[in-house]
C-alpha cells in the first residue's frame, strides 16, 4: 500500500477514509 495523501488534516483525512473504504480500499489513518 502506498500513501496516496500526507499532511491533511484530521477532518479531511476521515472524509478521505471515507471514501475511500466504500469503493473498497482499505485505510489506515497515522
Amino acid at each position: 500500500p502506498a500513501p496516496i495523501k500526507e499532511g491533511v488534516s484530521k477532518d479531511e483525512a476521515e472524509g478521505l477514509q471515507k471514501s475511500l473504504e466504500e469503493a473498497g480500499a482499505e485505510v489506515e489513518l497515522k
